[in-house]
């Protein structure tokens, strides 16, 4: 709270205040509230979600159902980020944070891997950075027959139909930017998902951890479109976390896995992380201003793979004058317990509901 200069947090729920404040070197508790505090309206059920880490405040902001007042966004966002450290123990701040690799040396954190490169090393890097460009892991020629895919899939997705997801142009159209199910018009994505080199790469990553085997159906992976000109609308997403929304403690257990169809580079956007940001929760609105944490960009060619962690913030920056292609899938650790699905679908929900609301946001579609 310190470091940050974060307001106390009071909370109104149905009438009812708390402040949380810093008290000296502790923190504290206090019924009602207190000069320049960032004040919070929440519902009941609202608080219990948010108190629970189902939702976080983006969540509901995002939602367009946060009521706040005497604070500035900033203050929202890292107060999201003090009560995963209140929550979870996962701190915010942390002087000194290193990267180091195998040997105790210092860790290039613009490092790529080969697939001939040691296993031991690359599973490592991504623990160590919360990140990883894999090199060249697939045939460029696979790559284009996808995106060829993606042009042949598109008649049969329609805006509203809980398959895609849209955006506004500059020229006033709407274009499609993600395909989900998209498994079932590629037979070159399933044959990858399901071959070799993709098992050894999963392996590779896993570490000494064991991966969740989920079959190469439904929506186990999208392809987005990443077109010029987006106006509006869920197509490039500046800094964020795939638990930015909520339920951090639930399904961070897991590794989203980028894969290249198009070149990406500086010069027109690419995917870019925020190394150790798995290891410190640095607010979102921080990370996006004045991180204090390494910002590292990820150019990569056809065939390449990017790999982050659920909970490593990470951006992608918008095609300048290209338009890219690109597919993500999510690879989630075994449960502990045997009885749980190895998938759990309440954050995509959760996505798609928050989705549905920008596109009436949008005048897309009508409310109701």
């Amino acid at each position: 709270m310190a470091a940050l200069s974060a307001p106390p947090l009071s909370l109104d729920v149905d009438g009812s205040v708390w402040t949380i404040l810093r008290d000296g070197a502790t923190v504290c508790a206090r019924p009602g509230t207190v000069e320049d505090a960032l004040v919070v309206t929440l519902s009941p059920a609202e608080f219990s979600d948010w108190a629970q880490n189902q939702i976080t405040f983006n969540g509901l902001l995002v939602a367009r159902t946060l009521q706040f007042r005497g604070g500035t966004l900033r203050d929202i966002s890292i107060w999201d980020s003090l009560w995963i450290t209140m929550l979870e123990g996962w701190p915010t701040v942390e002087a000194g944070l290193v990267f180091l690799d195998r040997s105790g040396a210092p860790l290039d954190l613009n490092a790529s891997f080969t697939s001939r490169d040691d296993p031991a090393e690359i599973a490592h890097f991504l623990r160590e950075a919360g990140y990883l460009h894999l090199r060249g892991w697939f045939d460029p020629a696979d790559m284009a027959a996808i995106a060829a895919d993606m042009d042949r899939a598109l008649p049969h997705y329609a805006e509203g139909d809980g398959k895609s997801w849209w955006a506004g142009m500059n020229d006033g159209s709407r274009r499609c930017v993600r395909l989900q199910e998209f498994i079932e018009h590629s037979p070159t994505t399933a044959r990858i998902l399901s071959s070799d080199a993709w098992q050894r790469m999963r392996q590779i990553v896993a570490g000494q951890n064991r991966l969740a085997h989920v079959p190469v159906e439904g929506r186990i992976i999208e392809a987005l479109f990443k077109p010029v000109g987006v106006k509006s609308g869920p197509s490039d997403v500046s800094f964020h976390r795939d638990c930015h929304l909520g339920r951090h403690a639930y399904v961070c257990a897991r590794m989203t896995v980028g894969i290249a169809l198009t070149p990406t580079s500086e010069a027109n956007g690419l995917l870019r992380v925020v190394a150790g940001s798995h290891r410190v929760a640095m607010p979102v609105e921080i990370a996006k201003t004045e991180p204090y944490l390494p910002v590292v960009a990820l150019p990569t060619e056809p065939g390449d793979l990017t790999v982050h962690l659920s909970c490593t913030l990470h951006e992608s920056r918008p095609p300048v004058f290209a338009e890219r292609r690109v597919m993500y899938t999510e690879m989630p650790l075994e449960p502990l317990d045997a009885n749980r699905g190895a998938v759990d679908t309440s954050v995509g929900e959760l996505r798609e509901r928050v989705s549905d609301i920008l596109r009436r946001v949008d005048g897309a579609v009508p409310a109701g």
